[in-house]
Parts: structure tokens; C-alpha cells; sequence
């Protein structure tokens, strides 16, 4: 968790003095001191009312301290600050102070203390304060794990317009970890955090519409916020604009599209971008046709475990494209596949045992692959199957 916060938001609890005895306008002299990043002048206000005792003085020599600004960085001067103030019920030094104690910063660590401050904090209504409790109840630190309960302050901080909580809500009830399921919430955050300019939310939002997931489907949004991720070098992005460009999902049909952007995601190390690559040079599909790239692409996807891009890497050794024939390879790679359910490389692994390629010729096994693959439904193996019965008689 960080600590380090942007001075002018958290100034806005501060500048109020208790006392102007010292300045004409204490608040408004401090203010302009910020805005013209005279720290000097800041730090020399802000003692005047610290030496006094005025909390607010003293929270703001704390932050100053903490960041190095108009005086050297010193995170454990920081902390007495930031404990003065805390102990006069000053809310953002509450937060600060227990952020400290939290990470071990300018103090021992104390998880327990940390739950106590952000809790006073949180109740008088700092936003860092319900997110910070909310990490606490979900890992158990300084309480017990609670998940309803993290749930519930990182909604409040995300409804106080926390961006990075409510984008990090909006994927937790888009996939269910966590918490229950709930579309309509994943969508609900996700609009909220729009305007912040972060491409993860485009990203969501992008899933969320091409799928109907919270709110109807709309091909055009769905495209025009996956485009936006995408141009702001989102990865997760690339792959699924290229299947919007194959599909012409709330654009036109453009393979050349669809090859450069499953290209981009495949050279980030996008397994099923890269499966999609190798599956394009193979077909000349968007792209030249060049086997001997399709091979690489497929093998890199296959080695990741890809089921579709094992059994086409199988195929390819069989066949001779882009490498040079290996039925040992071919039956290890068909094995692979067939292990995590795909038909068809249930059924060539019968092939392979009915043929004595990369293997010694075994009807016995050759049957047994065959009955698999025909009770997933290859009307190639039931074939095969007859054709091996017919044999025995």
C-alpha cells in the first residue's frame, strides 16, 4: 500500500487552522505557497501553527517530512508528526499514521495498530481509509478475514469515486472471485470508473458489451472501448480486437487487421494469439502464406499447452509442413491434445496405433482411442471401428 499521497488532496483536511494569529490568512497564504511549489514556505506556515499544537500544522510537517519536500525526507520525523496530530483526532493523519504502521515505514510494523487508525479514519469519512480497511479484512491483517466485510468498504470507496477500487471491483464481480457473481455490479463499476482514462476500463467494458454481460450486447461499443485498450497498448486488448476484426464485431471484416493485432499479442506471449497466428501463415489468411512460420507460431502455442495448437502441431509432423515429418513427435503432440479432450486428437492417436506410425502397430490401443473419439461423436473413428471389427472376423 502506498502511502505517498498527492499534497493537494490531502491539504484539503488540513488547511484549516485553528488559529490565524501568525498570518493574516494562514489557509489561503498555504495555499498559494503549494500551488507555487514553494515547499520552503509551506513547511515554515505550517511549523508555526505545529509548534502551537494545531493538529492540522502538524499533520502537514508529517507529510512534508514524508515526501522530502521543503525539508530533508525523513519518514520517522514524519511519523512523531503524523502521532501528534493523530492523537488530536486529525482524520487524514489518522489514515497516514496507520499506513505507516501498516507497511513498517518511519515505525516497527504493526498490523493491529494500522486496523485501529484506519478504522477512526475510515469512520470519519477518508476514502484511503475504506480502501485500506478493505484490504485489511480480505488478507486478515490486524483483523480477521472477513470478506463480506472488505467487500462492503472497497464498495464505499469505490461509490466515493476511488477509480482503481471500483475498476478492481467491476473484475471481481465480472469473474466471481471473491464474491458472488453479479454482471450487473462488474458493468455498474466499470461505467464509473470510464472517464478516468484507464485502458482496463475500456477493456471491461469492451467484454462486457460484445458478450451481453450486465448490460445488452452492442457490437459498436463493444469495438469502439476495445479499440481505445488497444491503442493505449492494453495486451489483454490486442488479442481480443483481432477476434472482433476476424469476426467483424461491430466492425467490418478485415483479416489484415486481425493478423497485426494477434500479432502484437502473440509477440507479448498471448498463447491463443499466437495459436491465431500460425493458423493465418498456414492459410495465408490476412497474411502470406509461409508454413515455416505457421509451424513456429503453433509449436510456441503448443509448448504453453494449447489443446487446438497441440493437435495441429501433431498435424504438421505428420504431414511434413513447415518441418520435416516426425510421427514421434506427431503421436507425443496428438497424446498431449487427446489427454485434454479434443476428439479428433483422440482419434489420430488410434490412427497412429492402427498405422504403426511412431509407434509399434497395436489394434488393441488403436480400438481403445477409436471408442474414444466415437463417443465424443468423430464419425471417422465409429469407421475405423467397424473397419477394425471387420478385420478381426
Amino acid at each position: 500500500m502506498n502511502i505517498k499521497k498527492n499534497l493537494l488532496l490531502l491539504f484539503t483536511f488540513a488547511f484549516l487552522f485553528s488559529s490565524s494569529g501568525v498570518f493574516a490568512d494562514a489557509n489561503a497564504d498555504l495555499r498559494a505557497a503549494y500551488q507555487r511549489k514553494d515547499y520552503g514556505n509551506v513547511f515554515r506556515i505550517a511549523s508555526a501553527f505545529a509548534k502551537k499544537g494545531d493538529p492540522a500544522g502538524q499533520y502537514i510537517l508529517g507529510e512534508l517530512h514524508m515526501q522530502g519536500q521543503g525539508v530533508k525526507k525523513n519518514p520517522y520525523v514524519a511519523f512523531q508528526w503524523f502521532t501528534k496530530a493523530a492523537a488530536k483526532n486529525h482524520p487524514a493523519a489518522q489514515y497516514a499514521l496507520g499506513s505507516m504502521y501498516a507497511t513498517g515505514v518511519g515505525t516497527k510494523k504493526n498490523l493491529h495498530r494500522a486496523f485501529q487508525l484506519y478504522t477512526k479514519a475510515a469512520q470519519k469519512g477518508i476514502v484511503d481509509a475504506f480502501r485500506g480497511l478493505g484490504i485489511m479484512y480480505e488478507n486478515g491483517h490486524g483483523t480477521k478475514k472477513n470478506m463480506g466485510a472488505a467487500i462492503h468498504w472497497y464498495e464505499k470507496a469505490a461509490n466515493k469515486g476511488m477509480t482503481d477500487v471500483q475498476i478492481m471491483l467491476s473484475e471481481r464481480f465480472l469473474n466471481g472471485v471473491g464474491v458472488k457473481q453479479n454482471l450487473g455490479k462488474a458493468f455498474l463499476y466499470a461505467k464509473k470508473a470510464e472517464k478516468s482514462g484507464n485502458p482496463s476500463v475500456n477493456y471491461l467494458l469492451g467484454l462486457m458489451y460484445a458478450n451481453g454481460m450486465g448490460t445488452k450486447k452492442n457490437p459498436y461499443h463493444a469495438f469502439r472501448n476495445m479499440k481505445i485498450a488497444a491503442d493505449k497498448q492494453m495486451v489483454s486488448a490486442f488479442y481480443s480486437l483481432g477476434a472482433m476484426y476476424i469476426k467483424g464485431l461491430g466492425t467490418k471484416k478485415n483479416p489484415y487487421r486481425a493478423f497485426q493485432w494477434f500479432k502484437k499479442a502473440a509477440d507479448k506471449n498471448i498463447p491463443l494469439a499466437q495459436h491465431n497466428v500460425g493458423l493465418m501463415y498456414l492459410e495465408g489468411k490476412g497474411v502470406k502464406k509461409n508454413v515455416y512460420h505457421a509451424f513456429q507460431w503453433i509449436s510456441k502455442a503448443a509448448k504453453k499447452g494449447i489443446p487446438a495448437s497441440e493437435f495441429l502441431l501433431g498435424d504438421l509432423y505428420v504431414d511434413g509442413i513447415g518441418v520435416k515429418k516426425n510421427h514421434g513427435q506427431a503421436l507425443a503432440w496428438y497424446r498431449k491434445a487427446a489427454a485434454k479432450g479434443v476428439p479428433m486428437a483422440m482419434y489420430s492417436v488410434g490412427a497412429m496405433y492402427a498405422n504403426g506410425y511412431g509407434t509399434k502397430r497395436d489394434f488393441r490401443q488403436a480400438r481403445v482411442w477409436f471408442q474414444k473419439a466415437a463417443q465424443k461423436g468423430v464419425p471417422s473413428a465409429k469407421q475405423a471401428l467397424q473397419r477394425l471389427n471387420k478385420a478381426r472376423k
